[in-house]
């Protein structure tokens, strides 16, 4: 008879890595350090993903106690980092309401025509493509 009491143990983690992928592309603004970010940590889970299995030696057996230590320090790592990136996000929230309010209505760039003039363009905000750190009037979604 087989037991299969791990089943939903080995089914925890893929709920909390999709919410982390979500949560990632809401408290990061900017178009290319949202890409970078995104490939990040897709390239850090395709690692683990490829190195993991290489955890499960023969010298391990019967009862491959490193293997699921490590996997056990890892489901307490995460959501403990999580916490902590959190808490570093109501703080930058907090700094950033009691900073006085700057609004400018207008944003000027610079662009150079074909013929090689100079010209001034009217930009709204949202097209600046300005990062979470450069745009103050950002906040983090919690």
């Amino acid at each position: 008879m087989r037991c299969y009491v791990h089943l939903p143990i080995a089914g925890f983690p893929v709920p909390a890595f999709v919410l982390s992928l979500s949560w990632l592309n809401s408290v990061t603004a900017g178009h290319t350090k949202k890409v970078v970010t995104n490939a990040t940590v897709l390239s850090a889970y395709c690692i683990g993903s490829a190195v993991g299995p290489l955890m499960w030696k023969a010298q391990y057996k019967p009862r491959n106690h490193i293997p699921w230590a490590v996997i056990g320090m890892c489901d307490i790592a995460c959501p403990a980092l999580l916490f902590v990136i959190r808490a570093i996000l109501v703080r930058e929230n907090r700094i950033r309401d009691a900073e006085s309010v700057f609004d400018v209505d207008e944003y000027v760039i610079e662009r150079i025509t074909e013929d090689g003039k100079r010209v001034k363009v009217k930009i709204d905000k949202e097209f600046l493509d300005l990062t979470d750190r450069q745009n103050r009037d950002f906040r983090y979604i919690l």
